[in-house]
């Protein structure tokens, strides 16, 4: 293998290692692989290291072919420490992700001294545009290699080089393709980026003279393609609209669509279609598996074909509102375009999505941003950014890979390079930006994703005005809307807003100079009383913030919030001390607003004002200022309308100032659906104690129609649930480790395939301590990241995930895969909630009335993870359900499932098995039947079609008529 392989970059080691976790200092090195190229001349080292402590066995999993004898009989470190030194003398080390590979060698061998390469941020640099940039996506996409990253030490190191191989050469063929055009990057990084001439792959970037391509035949140089489905040609009536349902070929068209006719769903279809034909309102709960994205994209789609087709332009266009970003990137990455292409209307119909101008990068701000002037790491970034966006084909933060937002520290920059919503004028815009080209192609756009923060604010009005809206997952509006309509002052925002008068990119000092020199010196600015009025502004704001730390209002290690005129007993003086301080913070404004409201109006005077941009600015500077100003004042006024919140940092780096409505409904028809011809509200989790009235209530809709949809899978036989009562409150001293002993006992009963999720971090991460603990030595692994979830897929792995908030919506994992949901508490507002002191006091509203409608949704969707198809089943499991039973009882009704048992930890761990293997009889029955059903082969059919169900089960083999079945540990024999 070794003659085969050759190297673009001489005199360097490419080398990898395997460790036993992520922390150097409690992890250990387990092996070592190294590839040399030392004068043209290739040769490897490679050697498992015996490590001291615990192995983890998702360490075994994750590396391919590593078994615990062979390890366990390996040379120690310290044994081969001068073999190692001696291999790799001084070379520099290109490591894939150097950052890991320079701490954990600087940790267990700090005599190596040699530079260290990345070959992810050669990565990044080259093709800033990748989703991942890790060696297993690098080598499936610049690669024709087709295989897997192995992780082990030779074999990746081996594929680090040549995905270092490939990257250069794809990027020299970029260059010869556009060399007219454009310099080389080589050239470029020379001439303007001055701390990069020593950055240490400029030179690999200079392509060799007389260098040939023959060696790299593994190279990908065509950008990664789906590959496309051939269809019939299958005559379509779109005048059938939902109709088109009954006929299945259409959408089994090309084999990539397990697509089965429902009536439900055709239902649910016509309702949207006459929803909009009749210009109405609706609110359709449509539970888990009724294909709600499916029955209205249909609709969307065809309803925007015809009404093109009869130059219908109002009605050509609709807007799709989702919540999650998962669900955002479903509907345009997969939904639409599939569904677009199986009704041969891809090539007819516009799509796509846009966000607030603020998630977009600006080139322009970009370019004049002198914090990436002065430091190789801050010219990286600057060369990252620019090569992402030069072309306006990329420019969505959002989308740059959260790997490379940490490298870079984006979040250092974000607000200097982003577009500025108020001086960003995308009619005017000459660059070739992102979101100017989004911006120019909406209204030709017929169905156009955006989230729901955006519709409530909806700034792109000029260009595309909103007539039809599909509203999905609705249900999050009933906490959303108070942030959307929301006013706030924040004590750091506020401070870089007042930086800006003399540090401003340009400053508002150099502004006012400029456009006082335009006008013939008008004015005398005195930049002095500028700075001192700053000054005085900044110093009442310590004052303040010094007061919140003397008060100790922050206990422990979240945010202090309270509502300010309805605080807790013993801060019922904080109002008033605090309020005259605030007072002060606001007079102390006015001045500075003053002062330059008067200079610009004496120096443009009103009958001479022009477009001058200096004097644009200057406004929207001088109309933020007295808008925090105005907050400022409204704040300090009780009223019955609205939850006045202080939020102090845990850290008191910070603090806020809100004033939330809370009567939303008005709010939601002026701002959210002013002049919309037709609204359909979609989610699976609406209704509560039965009923629409208290959603439609609060959002204003209360004429708007109801829809409801029968659900889709037999709950009540396919799931359990259980309230636990042996565990203690979550706030008891035994509570974690009593929860985290019965989580590891439930995933020795069902070998893992588990989601656990709390209401609170600090919870969720000591139950992770305490399972560290507790499954060290066994098969069960434990993990935190909403990555690994996709461990849970994985039939031979043990998988815990804990998650938090963020996983209460948008895990989708069918099959065998997840068996059992836990939740540590019933999800109740504190006491303390400000808006819930606020609604119940001033108008007059018991805490259920206000808690239990936001409980009943959040319970709804956590259940609704468990239950993704027909196949699905398992235990959902309260871990404290607390002590009101109007809470559980409510909820029972409304889960829709079974009763809610409340049990001990022992009772549902001596019923698991049986239920749980009872399942499993009944899926493996489905599947024999529907393959029998099919007249097809039993032995040749049934292990493709448990997959495609995302089963576990596995025909092992048959021998004398007798089938043998298997589910990890659950086997099964017989005739069939």
């Amino acid at each position: 293998m070794l003659n085969k392989l050759s190297s673009i970059l001489d005199n360097v080691i490419y080398l990898d290692i395997e460790t036993t976790g992520l922390d150097e200092s409690c992890s250990e090195i387990i092996e070592i692989g190294a590839v040399k190229v030392k004068d043209g001349i290739i040769t490897t080292y490679e050697t498992l290291i015996r490590p001291r402590g615990r192995v983890p066995v998702s360490t075994y999993s994750l590396c391919k072919g590593l078994n615990e004898k062979e390890l366990l009989s390996a040379p120690s470190l310290n044994s081969i420490r001068q073999e190692i030194l001696e291999f790799l003398e001084d070379f520099p080390l290109v490591c894939h992700n150097a950052a890991f590979e320079k701490k954990f060698l600087g940790f267990h061998i700090p005599e190596i001294k040699n530079a260290i390469m990345d070959s992810m941020e050669l990565a990044a640099i080259l093709e800033p545009w990748r989703k991942e940039f890790n060696l297993d996506s690098l080598i499936k996409e610049v690669t024709n290699l087709g295989k897997d990253e192995n992780h082990r030490g030779l074999s990746d190191s081996i594929d680090t080089l040549k995905v270092v191989n490939a990257l250069l050469l794809r990027q020299w063929a970029r260059e010869e393709k556009y060399i007219k055009r454009n310099k080389s990057l080589y050239e470029i990084i020379i001439k303007e980026y001055k701390y990069l001439n020593n950055w240490s792959w400029t030179k690999y970037l200079l392509k060799p003279p007389f260098f040939t391509y023959e060696k790299h035949e593994y190279v990908n140089y065509e950008d990664s393609k789906k590959e496309e489905t051939n269809l019939k040609k299958i005559p379509i009536d779109y005048t059938l609209y939902e109709n088109l349902l009954e006929n299945e070929d259409i959408w089994n068209n090309g084999g990539d669509f397990g697509y089965q006719y429902r009536k439900d769903q055709k239902e649910f279809s016509r309702k949207i279609r006459e929803n909009f034909e009749k210009g109405e309102r609706i609110f359709i709960e449509a539970p888990t598996g009724s294909g709600k994205t499916f029955a209205y994209v249909i609709i969307a789609a065809i309803e925007t074909y015809l009404n093109k087709q009869k130059n219908r332009k109002d009605d050509s266009s609709f807007i799709i509102s989702t919540n999650t970003k998962e669900l955002q990137n479903q509907l345009i990455e997969r939904d639409i375009p599939t569904i677009l292409k199986k009704l041969r209307l891809e090539d007819k119909l516009k799509y796509g999505a846009i966000k607030g101008k603020g998630n977009y990068l600006c080139i322009e701000r970009l370019s004049k941003c002198e914090d990436f002037e002065f430091s190789e790491k801050g010219n990286l970034t600057k060369l990252f950014l620019g090569r992402l966006c030069e072309n306006g084909n990329y420019g969505d933060m959002e989308n740059i890979n959260y790997s490379m937002q940490k490298y870079f520290e984006l979040d250092k920059y974000i607000n200097e390079i982003n577009c500025d919503s108020e001086q960003c004028k995308l009619d005017k815009c000459t660059r070739a930006c992102f979101l100017r080209k989004r911006y120019n192609e909406l209204p030709e756009e017929n169905i156009t994703v955006i989230n729901h923060s955006l519709l409530s604010c909806w700034p792109y009005g000029e260009k595309k005005k909103i007539n039809h809206i599909i509203i999905d997952e609705g249900h999050n509006l009933m906490e959303k809307c108070y942030d959307f309509f929301a006013e706030e002052f924040s004590y750091l925002q506020f401070l870089e807003l007042l930086d800006m008068i003399e540090k401003g990119h340009p400053s508002i000092i150099g502004m006012l100079l400029n456009l006082n020199a335009s006008y013939g010196y008008r004015e005398t600015i005195e930049k002095d009383k500028l700075t001192y009025l700053v000054s005085e502004i900044i110093v009442n704001m310590n004052i303040l913030l010094n007061d919140f730390r003397s008060m100790r209002l922050v206990s422990g290690e979240y945010n202090f919030t309270t509502e300010f005129f309805l605080p807790r007993e013993e801060l019922k003086g904080l109002t008033k001390a605090i309020g005259t301080e605030i007072s002060v913070l606001k007079e102390s404004i006015y001045p500075l607003y003053k002062i330059l409201n008067d200079y610009v109006s004496n120096i443009t005077l009103d009958d001479e004002v022009s477009g001058d941009t200096d004097n644009k600015n200057l406004s929207d500077y001088i109309a933020k200022l007295k808008a925090n100003f105005d907050m400022l004042d409204r704040f300090l006024e009780s009223s019955v309308f609205y939850a006045k919140i202080l939020e102090v940092d845990s850290e008191y780096r910070e603090f806020k100032f809100r004033s939330v409505p809370l009567n939303v409904g008005e709010l939601v028809n002026e701002h959210m659906l002013k002049d919309v011809k037709s609204t359909t509200f979609l989610s699976a989790t609406f209704r509560i104690e039965n009923s629409f009235n208290k959603i439609k209530k609060h959002l204003g809709q209360e004429k708007a129609k109801e829809f409801v949809i029968p659900p889709t899978f037999d709950l009540k036989r396919r799931t359990k649930i259980f309230a636990i009562n042996d565990v203690g409150r979550y706030d008891d001293f035994s509570y974690i480790k009593n929860v985290s002993k019965f989580i590891y006992n439930v995933a020795q009963k069902i070998n893992g395939h588990i989601l656990v999720l709390f209401n609170n971090n600090a919870r969720r991460n000591a139950v992770s301590e305490e399972l560290d603990l507790i499954t060290r030595g066994s098969k069960i692994e434990v993990h935190n990241s909403k990555k690994s979830v996709a461990a849970l897929n994985d039939k031979n792995r043990q998988v815990i995930i804990l998650g938090s908030k963020g996983f209460f919506e948008g895990i989708d994992i069918p099959g065998d895969a997840l068996s059992c949901v836990m939740l540590d508490k019933i999800p109740n507002y504190s006491p303390e909630y400000p808006i819930l002191r606020a609604v119940t006091t001033y108008q007059k509203k018991g805490y259920q009335d206000v808690n239990y409608p936001q409980v009943c949704v959040k319970t709804k969707q956590i259940y609704g993870r468990l239950i993704r198809s027909t196949f699905d089943y398992g235990y959902f499991i309260i871990l404290d359900p607390g002590q009101n039973s109007y809470t559980l009882r409510n909820l029972e009704r409304d889960l829709g499932g079974p009763s809610i048992e409340i049990s001990s930890t022992f009772k549902v761990l001596s019923e698991m098995e049986f239920d749980y293997n009872n399942w499993r009889r009944s899926n493996i029955n489905k599947i024999i039947n529907s393959i029998k059903n099919s007249n097809k082969n039993i032995q040749e059919e049934f292990n493709n079609e448990s997959k495609k169900h995302k089963m576990f089960w596995e025909l092992s083999k048959v021998e004398n008529g007798e089938y043998f079945f298997e589910n990890i540990n659950f086997k099964l024999n017989g005739k069939v």
